[in-house]
């Protein structure tokens, strides 16, 4: 079942409608996991006149053997509950029958015969056959405004739409990007496209903001990965700009690590690694690399690990020492 929420009855009365950047307002729709005590929060920051979509789908989920599939009729079975779909369903390529699968269903949108219908078909990391009830949020804030995803007090990401996914102490994750939501009417049920756009996420951590296509949290793991192109700003006396292929904000570690030709670029020096560790609290960084290459005005390092002062672009080679060159 669907509903859509209005903006005064959900977990809070909405008091005020809050202004365009107002990120900490306490009074908006959101939706709150939580994860070694730190609360891990997404939160709508538009008026109800600009997007009312804040929804919850009530959903089921079914873990357990595919025991038949027919493409033509779209029709398939999972344990003891048979399903249908169509061409808003997502399901994984390549499954048969046999698979261990996890299907996410709705029981409420059943076809002539009572059949439910499927929203999503994947692979199942379960062992064990199971029956789980799934509340699924949708959230979209248009241009000006941005959803709001906050990571305990550390961290927080922006984007535009965002989907929510809670199997309570089961499966938690969070989905941040740019894209659509669109209400069918005769299905009562919204559909989200998340779209590949560059920039479309920003990931905010002390003077640093890194931005990629989307992000997707995993409570289980405490992983936020933000897909790329990365690019890295980091504001200061000395700033500091950046690129990377991945990014993985940790919430139990508080660490940023880039991955995949990471470049920073800060005093006229340019230095590469294949992985960079960035700790906001301290200051520093940590690049890896075989090696890690620094070029600068007064010559080239070279190192296998380098730690990296995020102020002032200073380096200290710690391991594996390839070669220091100065410009004569």
């Amino acid at each position: 079942m669907l509903r859509k929420i209005s903006l005064a009855l959900f977990f809070f009365l909405l008091a005020a409608a809050p202004p365009a950047g107002d990120e900490d307002c306490l009074t908006c729709p959101q939706v709150e996991l939580e994860r070694g005590g730190k609360p891990i929060v997404a939160v709508k920051t538009s008026p109800d006149e600009i997007s009312d979509v804040f929804v919850i789908e009530y959903l089921d989920v079914r873990v357990g053997v595919l025991k038949q599939r027919d493409d033509e009729a779209r029709l398939l079975t999972v344990g003891d509950q048979e399903m249908w779909w169509n061409d808003a369903s997502r399901l994984d390529p390549g499954l048969e029958a046999g698979d261990f699968v996890w299907a996410v269903y709705n029981p409420d949108l059943t076809d002539e015969t009572g059949r439910a219908y499927l929203l999503e078909l994947k692979l199942s990391e379960a062992s064990q056959p199971a029956h789980y009830e799934m509340q699924r949020f949708v959230i979209y804030d248009p241009d000006p405004y941005q959803t709001l995803v906050r990571f305990g007090e550390d961290a927080r990401a922006y984007g535009h739409l965002a989907l929510v996914e809670r199997v309570k102490g089961v499966y938690e994750k969070i989905s941040l990007g740019s894209g659509s939501a669109e209400y069918l009417e005769d299905e009562d049920r919204f559909v989200t496209t998340f779209s590949e756009v560059a920039d479309a996420v920003s990931v905010v951590q002390g003077k640093s903001r890194a931005s990629g296509k989307r992000l997707d949290y995993d409570n289980d793991s405490g992983d936020a990965v933000l897909a790329g192109p990365i690019n890295l700003e980091r504001s200061g006396e000395e700033p500091l700009n950046g690129s990377a292929d991945r990014l993985v904000y940790n919430v139990d570690s508080e660490a940023i690590t880039l991955f995949g030709n990471v470049a920073l670029e800060q005093n006229e020096r340019h230095t590469t690694a294949n992985t960079a560790l960035l700790l906001e609290s301290a200051g520093y960084a940590y690049l890896y690399g075989d090696p890690v290459v620094s070029k600068g005005p007064d010559g080239e390092v070279r190192g296998n690990k380098v730690r990296y002062d995020l102020d002032s672009g200073e380096l200290l080679v710690l391991e594996g020492v390839a070669a220091v060159f100065e410009d004569e």
